[in-house]
């Protein structure tokens, strides 16, 4: 049996489960109108030299499959990217020093394109990958840093991803609303 969601000490920088006063940071998932035990926490983090986000979510997902989702360029380009963001194209070249380039219309109209690095892949655990916002004069001499980590617990998996170096405050803000939505489409996608 899989312990507890709790993330190696090293990792743990949010709390598994919520303590009083984190309350906030919590938001039960529901699915048919039913209470889930999933859960989703966010805190940004702030640095003077930069601006950075994480996020955990528990998902009713193996690993495996969880990593499958976030690999696989076909399953990727089902579920990735918010909500009210359309991708216009998503190629992937899933490997260590493999490309991506995510070109999608935002909520306004605008076209945008992110383009990024896989640095790192370690099946069913890992993946870091660099992230850009091409175009975007606040992104001009920026490459941030995401990190997503699986870790297996009871009932599924806890998913914590990192966003690290965000150009500003704004965008740090905009990123987690995009990667919560992001993870509500990564459960969709699972559940179906």
């Amino acid at each position: 049996m899989a312990p507890p969601c709790q993330f190696p000490e090293k990792h743990r920088r949010v709390p598994a489960r919520c303590t009083e006063g984190e309350q906030d940071l919590v938001k039960p998932l529901d699915r048919r109108g039913q209470t889930q035990t999933s859960y989703q926490q966010t805190r940004p983090m702030a640095d003077p030299e930069k601006f950075s986000l994480e996020i955990k979510r528990f998902v009713s997902a193996s690993r495996d499959r969880i990593y499958a989702a976030w690999t696989d360029p076909a399953q990727l380009k089902e579920w990735f990217g918010p909500e009210n963001v359309k991708t216009r194209d998503l190629v992937a070249d899933v490997r260590v020093g493999g490309q991506f380039r995510w070109d999608c219309t935002d909520p306004e109209g605008n076209e945008v394109t992110i383009t990024g690095e896989y640095r790192e892949l370690e099946a069913g655990r890992r993946i870091v990958f660099t992230w850009k916002h091409e175009g975007n004069e606040d992104w001009k001499n920026i490459t941030s840093i995401v990190t997503v980590e699986f870790v297996d617990c009871e009932g599924g998996t806890e998913i914590h991803l990192t966003h690290e170096k965000l150009p500003t405050e704004t965008s740090r803000d905009d990123h987690e609303q995009g990667w919560n939505s992001v993870f509500d489409r990564l459960g969709k996608f699972l559940n179906k």
